[in-house]
């Protein structure tokens, strides 16, 4: 193929990328018509131009083989060894696209396989030594985890604190306080009550103000049989609303969340907790909501 003519359509692409595939393609445009790829864009240096268009090339190669790996259904597993984190995120794009072909024959079998492939490449990518520029490593830490979550498989731990060490390393801890949310709710999925709990009441006494995390308590606890903590966190947050505005529209989501747990008939695992850690989620609960003992971030991880 002349990758010259090639539209920006047809650019490897995946739901991961953090670059568009415009600068791609005039990244691979300037490089193979001789010019100092990225020479047009001060906000790409030389070495990071260089990088994308050497991924985005190989990745490109690797698209251009969708009909094989249709026929075989993935390539030798010493050919993805060698490949750069984007091409495998890009594969495992594809082998979600084929995924959702077989959905709509009615293929479960193919459509798990192709799930299974994805997911199994992706994590190729996240235990590669180098990191691609072209990535959002925090999307995929999250989605193999809640994938692995709803597998009810605990490997969902290591990979959520993967993802939190990572959002410290690379993004200052920006995302992190919904990444202990994640953790925190996979510890109650995979039934360790008294973990997950332990990390809501260290976000609560970090910040009671912090609407976030009454809302996911008050929309997921149900779920675990914690009902009577959950409709607490529903009423403390409806009151922070009340105090503070409601600039995220979580009002009717809060008071839908609290009217189920009324009705609900999964109820009484409270007396599965500890009863330090019990004691302890209520009197955060009860916490004024200016009252929070706030730490770096980085200390409240580790915690």
């Amino acid at each position: 193929m002349n990758h010259t003519n090639r539209s920006m359509e047809d650019h490897a692409s995946s739901r991961y990328t953090c670059v568009s595939l415009c600068l791609i393609d005039e990244l691979q445009r300037d490089y193979l018509a001789g010019r100092d790829p990225g020479a047009s864009f001060p906000h790409v240096d030389a070495t990071m131009a260089a990088i994308i268009v050497a991924e985005s090339l190989e990745a490109d190669r690797l698209w251009d083989k969708l009909p094989e790996l249709m026929t075989q259904g993935a390539p030798p597993d010493s050919s993805r060894e060698s490949l750069s984190d984007w091409s495998l995120a890009t594969l495992a794009e594809l082998f979600f696209n084929l995924a959702d072909v077989a959905s709509k024959q009615d293929d479960t079998d193919q459509q798990r396989d192709y799930r299974a492939l994805a997911w199994a490449t992706l994590e190729q990518a996240l235990n590669s030594p180098t990191a691609s520029p072209m990535l959002w490593y925090e999307d995929i830490f999250r989605d193999i985890g809640e994938e692995l979550r709803f597998l009810g498989e605990a490997g969902a731990i290591q990979i959520f604190k993967r993802g939190l060490a990572h959002n410290l390393r690379h993004n200052e801890g920006g995302n992190a306080h919904n990444l202990l949310r994640d953790l925190a709710e996979t510890y109650l999925r995979l039934d360790d009550l008294d973990a997950g709990l332990r990390i809501f009441a260290a976000l609560l006494r970090n910040d009671p103000s912090d609407i976030w995390t009454y809302n996911v308590m008050a929309i997921t606890f149900d779920n675990f049989g914690l009902t009577e903590i959950g409709a607490q966190a529903a009423c403390r947050g409806l009151e922070l609303l009340d105090e503070t505005g409601d600039p995220e529209e979580l009002r009717d989501q809060l008071l839908r969340s609290l009217g189920d747990m009324e009705h609900s008939e999964r109820h009484g695992r409270e007396a599965d907790v500890d009863p330090a850690v019990l004691a302890d989620v209520r009197a955060a609960l009860a916490l004024d909501f200016d009252a929070g003992a706030r730490r770096p971030i980085a200390d409240l991880c580790r915690a």
